[in-house]
């Protein structure tokens, strides 16, 4: 049986209860991904141009510090589940600072995110573009409100 995780950066718990319901229906095991220096809320105020948030999103060199999960968690894994909140259409920079470790090359990758209304569409193709060893599957945004049933079609998606 192959073995899957979720790693997943959320701040204000949204992506965090999308994680959780992709756990209840794929048994996969939860790693919750944390930023070296945690964010504020002032550092998450998309309206103030001077926010780390705002900061970090434009400029594309800025890899702020993670702390990585165990190593032998994703070298075990055969799936990933990699889940973030959508910035400005991207993920958060700390996530190019994970995937830019190497632990992922050669993983199959699922990417999923929250926002209320940003497509998913951008990222994935920047992310593809930016880390073409990574194996990336289909992507999914969702909201909290996401059903089990959802969690089955993305899956399915990737087994066609």
């Amino acid at each position: 049986m192959a073995k899957q995780l979720i790693l997943y950066f959320s701040n204000t718990g949204h992506t965090q209860a999308v994680a959780q319901k992709i756990a209840a229906v794929t048994g996969a095991q939860l790693v919750a991904l944390q930023a070296e220096q945690p964010y504020t809320a002032a550092d998450l105020d998309w309206h103030d141009a001077t926010s780390r948030t705002s900061l970090e999103t434009n400029d594309s060199t800025s890899r702020p510090g993670i702390v990585v999960p165990d190593k032998r968690l994703i070298a075990q894994a055969d799936t990933i589940f990699l889940g973030s909140p959508l910035w400005w259409g991207q993920v958060p920079r700390v996530i190019n600072t994970l995937l830019e470790t190497g632990l992922f090359r050669c993983k199959d990758v699922r990417q999923f995110c929250t926002s209320g209304s940003t497509p998913i569409a951008k990222s994935t193709a920047t992310l593809k573009t930016a880390y073409p060893a990574i194996n990336w599957g289909p992507s999914r945004r969702f909201t909290t409100a996401i059903t089990g049933q959802e969690v089955e079609a993305w899956l399915k998606a990737g087994n066609q």
